[in-house]
């Protein structure tokens, strides 16, 4: 009976952990990006490179962190944390910079709509192409002032 108990243990831990790095492989937007300046089309100053980290992109589960460099060459981070059709705070250098909702239109497809702590508006929809090598954003920005801009950023796998 004991060694019926303990076998049943390392077999219901053995499932328990190939389930949950089953469904970590299957998040395909998991890794590392580089924004790919010669494709991408930004309404104002582009950074002089940027590099987005997602650790998660699901229904349950959305966690990125972006590093850049500026027009200037100063260095920034951005983090986000959330899950998918609730309002979250996308943060810069630990302070508030924008409410965003990001909505999972598909396993490659998000749509996201924000609020930035300036005023401005922005919706947009975020793609990982089907060989999961590009990530391509389409962003509409509203700025406090009414002004309106367009951009369309494009990140390649690292």
């Amino acid at each position: 009976m004991k060694t019926f108990l303990l076998l049943f243990l390392l077999l219901s831990c053995t499932v328990a952990f190939s389930q949950k790095k089953k469904a970590a492989a299957t998040d395909p937007w998991v890794g590392a990006f580089k924004l790919d300046l010669s494709k991408s089309k930004f309404s104002g100053p582009a950074p002089r490179e940027e590099i987005i980290s997602v650790a998660s992109a699901r229904k349950d589960s959305i966690k990125y962190t972006i590093g850049g460099k500026d027009i200037n060459g100063d260095s920034y981070t951005i983090n986000y944390e959330g899950k998918a059709d609730a309002e979250s705070t996308e943060m810069m250098e630990g302070k508030p910079i924008a409410q965003i909702t990001y909505h999972m239109a598909s396993s490659h497809e998000f749509t996201s709509v924000g609020r930035g702590t300036d005023g401005s508006t922005s919706s947009g929809t975020v793609t990982l192409s089907q060989d999961g090598r590009t990530i391509t954003v389409h962003q509409h920005n509203k700025t406090a002032q009414g002004a309106e801009q367009d951009q369309t950023i494009v990140y390649l796998r690292q």
